[in-house]
């Protein structure tokens, strides 16, 4: 039976960050168009938060025929609330490890508390729901400080009481890939009950854990865009699903093309970066040592694997450090007439002037460089080797103008990195991938949304 990934985006990653309504229903959208099956949402506790929100969203959800989990707690008035919603399945959870037992629940024994996840099991089951995941929190804890025989016989009552999912979650990240696949693996010998994998990510492992507890027969696994959830996060969707897919060659069911641009997506909509270590930020294929360079010039996939070049990237990108290579000089100069010892003397001199300037050089003075020495190189050519300038703008917004149908626009803009809302003398932040012609660019925010704002700042990075 294939794995089925299950995305708490929407419910786990918004510990991390919560959304607004327009963000949540067009990363839900973004998600099924990748793939995903199954979408896991929080109950709504009003005041504090919106039922009505929570019926749009799962509203989108079920009209893509997906299947929507809505998660609670374990206790009547959680279950009996999350039956007024139309969500296919239900999420209960309950802590029995003796630490959580003790200082969470102040009992010596865990059976009172197992009683209380079992009614809430059963409450479910009544209710209706085709899906009843019940999630023994802290579950890693009980193997590795208290038994494995608790946690087997645990994971028997709650299947006999009706869950059609046990979730073992690693709560405090306490595992490794290695014993991650041994326990999953010692769990299957002894139980037929269908188990989930939910790993946190307080030593960085959660993306391997999940990889590695789905090789080991995990019927269902728990992902986020880019791994958000609370404290550091859990499992990130793309790295689980681009390792079993690429090389376990795994079928999950996921489009791996879509990838990338729903994460650029969810970045322009949430205004979270895609970190530098991420294996889809534009640093996963910047090329920055000469040899390395050299090599790319004919072979990318020597550096870069295959299966990302096919589906993430098109190329790799450059840096002009000090130890650019006269390789890459001389692939940028094709067609232009050089010799040989004219390139190495021009490859030296630019590597030598990215020292002066601190260990890297700008697009524009390369561009200077190359203009100096009679060489005119569009700076279109320049950006498919090292990217583009970076920018950020600052929004004022007219009063009375609404901000979101705004970011809805540039959202769709694929200059645009990053959308962010913020408050003072602004109300929108960018992060804007720019030509160093930094005017034209400038030019397109003011005619296509120039009724809309007050003032643009702009700050380049360097």
């Amino acid at each position: 039976m294939r794995t089925v990934l299950l995305d708490t985006t929407l419910r786990e990653g918004e510990l991390y960050r919560p959304l607004k309504l327009p963000a949540k229903i067009a990363i839900a959208k973004a998600l099924l168009e990748v793939g995903l099956k199954r979408v896991e949402l929080t109950l709504a506790y009003p005041p504090r938060t919106s039922p009505e929100d929570l019926r749009k969203v799962l509203s989108v959800v079920n009209e893509h025929g997906a299947e929507t989990v809505i998660h609670c707690r374990a206790c009547r008035e959680d279950v009996e609330n999350a039956g007024r919603y139309d969500s296919w399945g239900i999420a209960v959870y309950m802590a029995l490890s003796r630490i959580h037992v003790k200082h969470k629940f102040g009992k010596d024994s865990h059976e009172e508390i197992t009683r209380k996840l079992i009614e809430a099991i059963e409450l479910s089951r009544e209710m209706g729901f085709k899906y009843v995941r019940a999630t023994v929190e802290d579950a890693s804890r009980i193997y590795l400080e208290e038994s494995i025989g608790k946690l087997i016989e645990i994971i028997n009552i709650l299947k006999d009481a009706g869950a059609t999912m046990i979730s073992i979650p690693d709560t405090s990240g306490l595992l490794t890939p290695s014993i991650s696949r041994e326990f999953f693996k010692e769990l299957k010998k002894h139980t037929q009950a269908p188990l989930s994998a939910h790993f946190h990510n307080d030593y960085g492992y959660a993306s391997a854990n999940t990889v590695e507890a789905i090789l080991a027969g995990a019927d269902e696994a728990h992902v986020s865009i880019l791994g958000l959830g609370d404290r550091n996060g859990i499992a990130d969707l793309y790295e689980v699903t681009a390792a079993l897919t690429d090389i376990h060659k795994l079928e999950l069911g996921i489009k791996r093309e879509y990838l990338r641009s729903l994460y650029e997506v969810f970045s322009k909509l949430t205004g979270i970066k895609i970190p530098a270590r991420h294996p889809l930020s534009d640093e996963a294929r910047t090329i920055r040592a000469g040899v390395h360079q050299a090599m790319t010039t004919k072979a990318p996939e020597g550096y870069i694997p295959r299966m990302k070049l096919r589906y993430d990237f098109d190329s790799p990108l450059y840096e002009v450090t000090p130890f650019i290579s006269k390789k890459l000089i001389e692939r940028i100069l094709n067609g232009y007439s050089l010799d040989s010892e004219k390139i190495k003397e021009l490859t030296e001199y630019i590597g030598a002037e990215a020292s002066r300037q601190g260990g890297r050089l700008s697009i524009e003075r390369l561009h200077q460089i190359f203009s100096e020495n009679g060489l005119s190189i569009p700076y279109e050519r320049l950006g498919q080797y090292f990217g583009y300038m970076r920018a950020y703008v600052l929004l004022k917004v007219k009063n009375g103008q609404p901000i979101n149908s705004l970011i809805e626009e540039l959202a769709s803009w694929k200059e645009i990195e990053l959308i962010q809302e913020v408050s003072g003398d602004s109300d929108l932040l960018l992060m804007v991938k720019m030509n160093p012609e930094v005017e034209e660019n400038i030019q397109k925010i003011k005619k296509v949304l120039g009724n809309s704002i007050e003032r643009i700042n702009l700050l380049i990075i360097h």
